[in-house]
């Protein structure tokens, strides 16, 4: 077994990637390659992620296929995936809890490529990755060569980002590489500039030839000088510039009049600092058997103090706001070791993994809320805002911290790979996880606990139909919780993880002279013992709810000539409620979930202008409605987004002139506080880039 200690992501004509030959991280721990898996991973290099023009995590995702994440300041970049919102967020393969919790805005610029492993990946990252598994993989030292990078840019609304990149090999064992960045701008509502920092160190030695030591830090820390929470729904008649981008059961709608305006107090607070700490360990311990330790602690802080629910009332004409302050404490370690093998039996190919898995998180927070307080209302043209109750806002001291939880998981873990015949390979995994929560809240004077045993396991196959073409299938199970572990109550403790089925099948193929890669796959996905209501009597929660999703994902990529390229993909799914009932007892069988829009497609093209040192690039982007709650009386229309961009060569660098939303397209995107609360989309900007390598 050779490890790749400079892994290189191959390129074909015109600089289309060749992904599908991509050794993948997050599909399986067997060292398998995107083709050889029973299932679609998607990549996004770094290269990739440059040339769209994505300059956090959040515009990344989106550029995925059959990915969708909100933008919201709260918990920006929450994906959902092929009809789910229970997906697995990873940072360098470790998940440290539900992406609605964890995910924070981070630069594009600390990532070497970004994986999706679309369906469930509960066998290899445990409970909560239903819809699929997400794995934001940072850049890391090369032994290879010296090399430095670096970007500027600047834009629409005082927008402005510098990245630096270096790496320095330190003799013929040690290597080290810094990357920074840091961005900020004005923001497109009232007073909701925002700045973001990163850097990340990370250092690879190699004492000898059969072992190899990474060890890592990264810092990022967010900050916003008053965040925009949204835009509420009003009365037809009160809004100025009605809109039809929302519609709700009760005629209510967007104002486009008031997509600048900021209804945060005005010493509203959100920033949040996260620190990494990481250590990767493979010890060659024979010919094709080797020992890998993968060792990290996370710790995050993280301040919402703000007007975070407002709704307009129609007695007084004013907007009702909430107060509320939260605060985030998280510690978080986790330990992971596995040996693999590869070797043959009966002259069959054999690469299997065994391992287990320990991690502890701990986590703090403040929870206090005010609501109905007339005195918080404000006027919806020209508010005025003012500051938080109490000087929580600018300074004061704040309440002492009212929930802890505890939630500690071991976990053992299986994975085979059989290769059957030269052109056939069976691949297996299986993964049991036993969870202790241990939960206090001090508000109502309650501690409980809960003890959860789960079994993960999928099968698949993959056969080639030719050199370069595989068609494959697979099964798996996966378990996810009723609800956020950390954030769970005392009745949703009760209740059992959810199990999650989910059936696949499709094709992928590198043809045309390996000018065009193809992946093709259709999925049914359900879940079983969601929360509903009990049918005699309604104001019961119980378990036996179901939801399902079945859909076609298509992902093409293609060098048409030699100087044309384009990337596409298009995702339609049909997600519902098989089971489940209302407070009132009314069924919602055949209902959309929330936050789930039933098409997203991309679609990006790259013209090398022959002759000259010009590339001429354009995108556009859709995705499909989605609803805001489960009713489904509240819709949010699908937008279509157009981008472009002209991209010089220079002999120091590549200067590029950016436009997003270039139609101006009005939309909103679904804020996590209220379903009647939305978030305005940023309306076209542009921007000027210089980047360079050296």
């Amino acid at each position: 077994m050779q490890r790749d200690l400079s892994e290189v992501i191959v390129v074909g004509q015109s600089q289309r990637e060749r992904l599908l030959d991509t050794q993948t991280k997050t599909g399986s721990r067997l060292g398998l390659t995107a083709r050889e898996l029973p299932a679609i991973v998607d990549i996004l290099s770094s290269d990739k992620l440059l040339e769209l023009g994505a300059r956090s995590s959040l515009e990344a995702l989106n550029r995925a296929p059959g990915v969708n994440a909100t933008l919201t300041a709260t918990s920006p970049g929450v994906p959902t995936m092929r009809g789910f919102t229970t997906v697995g967020l990873l940072y360098d393969g470790v998940q440290v809890g539900s992406p609605s919790m964890m995910s924070r805005t981070i630069d594009s610029w600390a990532f070497d490529r970004i994986e999706v492993l679309k369906g469930p990946a509960s066998v290899m990252y445990g409970e909560g990755a239903l819809g699929g598994a997400i794995n934001l993989l940072p850049k890391h030292p090369q032994m290879a060569e010296a090399s430095a990078q670096g970007i500027v840019s600047y834009g629409s609304y005082d927008s402005a980002r510098i990245a630096g990149d270096i790496n320095v090999p330190l003799g013929e064992t040690l290597a080290a590489r810094v990357v920074a960045s840091h961005s900020h701008g004005d923001g497109y509502v009232d007073d909701a500039g925002s700045e973001f920092t990163g850097v990340s160190l990370s250092a690879r030695y190699l004492p000898h030839d059969r072992l190899v030591v990474d060890l890592a830090f990264d810092y990022n820390e967010d900050a916003y000088d008053v965040a925009d929470l949204g835009t509420p729904l009003v009365p037809l008649d009160v809004a100025r510039k009605p809109s039809n981008i929302v519609s709700s059961a009760d005629g209510w709608v967007v104002d486009r009049a008031l997509r600048d305006t900021n209804y945060n107090f005005g010493d509203g607070i959100i920033d949040s600092d996260t620190q990494w700490y990481r250590s990767h360990l493979s010890y060659q311990l024979a010919e094709g058997v080797e020992f890998r330790n993968q060792l990290s602690y996370y710790h995050s802080d993280r301040r919402f103090i703000n007007a975070e629910m407002f709704s307009y009332n129609v007695d007084t004409g004013l907007l009702d706001r909430s107060s509320g302050i939260i605060t985030h404490d998280f510690d978080y370690l986790i330990e992971r070791a596995a040996v693999a093998a590869d070797f043959e039996v009966g002259g069959m190919r054999n690469r299997l993994t065994v391992g287990g898995e320990y991690s502890d998180l701990d986590f703090a927070t403040r929870r206090y809320f005010v609501f109905g307080d007339p005195s918080l209302a404000v006027a919806l043209d020209e508010p005025d805002r003012g500051l938080f109750p109490g000087g929580f806002g600018s300074g004061a001291a704040l309440p002492a911290e009212n929930q802890m939880s505890d939630v500690e998981i071991r976990s053992v873990f299986v994975e085979h790979a059989l290769n059957l015949t030269s052109r056939w390979l069976l691949v297996s995994g299986v993964r049991n996880d036993w969870i202790d929560l241990k939960r206090s809240v001090l508000s109502s004077d309650s501690d409980y606990q809960s003890d959860y045993d789960a079994l993960s396991w999928r099968v698949g196959s993959v056969f080639d139909i030719l050199p370069s073409t595989q068609v494959f299938a697979q099964y798996s199970e996966a378990i996810a919780p009723v609800s956020n572990f950390v954030r769970m109550s005392l009745t949703n403790s009760t209740f059992e993880l959810t199990r999650g089925r989910s059936v696949e099948a499709g094709i992928k193929s590198s043809f045309w002279n390996e000018r065009a890669e193809l992946t093709l796959a259709g999925y049914w996905i359900e879940q079983d013992d969601i929360v509903t209501r009990d049918p005699i009597n309604p104001t019961m929660r119980v378990q036996g709810g179901s939801a399902s999703s079945r859909g076609l994902e298509l992902s093409l990529s293609a060098a048409l000539t030699d100087s044309l390229r384009v990337d596409g993909n298009y995702t339609v799914l049909d997600a519902r409620f098989e089971e489940l009932l209302d407070a009132q007892g009314l069924s919602l069988k055949g209902n959309t979930p929330p936050r789930v829009p039933e098409t997203v497609a991309n679609l990006f093209a790259f013209y090398d202008v022959p002759g000259t040192p010009l590339t001429v690039s354009a995108g556009i982007r859709h995705a499909g409605r989605v609803f805001t709650d489960e009713a489904n009386s509240i819709r949010m229309d699908g937008y279509t987004t157009v981008d472009a961009a002209l991209s010089y060569e220079f002999s120091f660098g590549e200067l590029t002139l950016r436009g997003r939303n270039l139609g101006d397209e009005f939309y909103v995107e679904y804020t996590d506080v209220n379903s009647r609360q939305f978030q305005v989309a940023p309306p076209r900007t542009v921007e000027v880039t210089l980047s360079s390598s050296f």
